[in-house]
């Protein structure tokens, strides 16, 4: 049996280590053989646009982290879905996010929570 997580990030991308340990353990799963699904919520949102330029702040860009977790080397890629909602809340388009996101509305929300074995929250 396929082993699945559900890794949901609500938290910015920057100010606490939350979404750049979420993105970590993404590529860790993967390496382990998990199915990955990534729901990006709440503040998680900014987690998915594109062009971050955190490096001038001296962080690594976590866009760009997501970005390359989309192609790893060899296996599965992660399903990353982003909450419209969330999205909208905070004045965002989904022209804005890396490519390779989908959108989800409440219901395809829950239907990527519930599906999944396994549950981490960042």
């Amino acid at each position: 049996m396929q082993r699945s997580l559900c890794i949901l990030v609500s938290r910015a991308p920057y100010g606490t280590v939350a979404a750049a340990e979420a993105v970590r353990h993404i590529n860790g799963a993967l390496t382990e053989g998990y199915t990955v699904v990534v729901a990006l919520v709440d503040d998680g949102v900014w987690l998915g646009r594109s062009g971050q330029q955190a490096g001038e702040h001296g962080f690594t860009s976590l866009s760009e982290a997501l970005r390359a977790s989309l192609h790893p080397a060899s296996g599965p890629a992660p399903r990353v879905v982003v909450h419209r909602p969330s999205l909208e809340q905070r004045g965002l388009s989904p022209d804005g996010l890396v490519p390779g996101l989908d959108t989800v509305d409440d219901a395809g929300l829950a239907g990527v929570i519930t599906s999944a074995q396994f549950l981490l929250r960042f």
